[in-house]
């Protein structure tokens, strides 16, 4: 008896879709391998402006809580500026560890000193960031950044968004 040429390309597409399956049970799988959360990691950069104020890079960025909160908030200070600059973004907190582990972390207002050429990881708390500030009208959390030594004025602040 002849195998018919449809039942053998039939046969060869199940052995695939098989192996397929198989590796994304192995890959996948809960208990195999286990779910990794990265955090929402954001770099930023101060640069020197006319007439000696200082101005932080990019002027805006956009946080998403369903993706970039689930493993945490990092924040990446850069200073290649030849001056000490601030980070500073009232409404948001930085978290602090604890060295006895993550159950002894608090909070403070999120304000950095970043000395020249130095860059900074700075974890940020997501837990006060869901509460604070109070949502504009299209549901977006607005939060400015810059740095007080260097000009605070309104044409020098970059935004920080966060939407749902």
């Amino acid at each position: 008896m002849r195998a018919n040429v449809n039942d053998v390309h039939l046969g060869g597409r199940r052995r695939v879709a098989r192996m397929v399956l198989a590796l994304l049970l192995v890959v996948g799988g809960s208990g195999v391998m286990p779910a990794m959360s990265l955090a929402g990691t954001f770099h930023f950069v101060i640069h020197d402006v006319e007439g000696g104020a200082a101005a932080w890079f990019p002027r805006e960025v956009v946080i998403h809580k369903r993706t970039d909160l689930d493993g945490g908030l990092i924040f990446m200070l850069e200073n290649p500026t030849p001056r000490t600059h601030v980070f500073e973004a009232p409404g948001l907190f930085e978290q602090m560890r604890g060295a006895e582990g993550p159950e002894a972390s608090t909070v403070k207002p999120l304000r950095v000193y970043v000395a020249p050429g130095e860059t900074l990881r700075v974890d940020v708390s997501t837990e006060q960031l869901t509460i604070e500030p109070e949502p504009d009208a299209s549901g977006s959390q607005i939060c400015p950044f810059f740095c007080p030594l260097h000009g605070s004025e309104e044409a020098l602040r970059s935004t920080i968004r966060v939407v749902p």
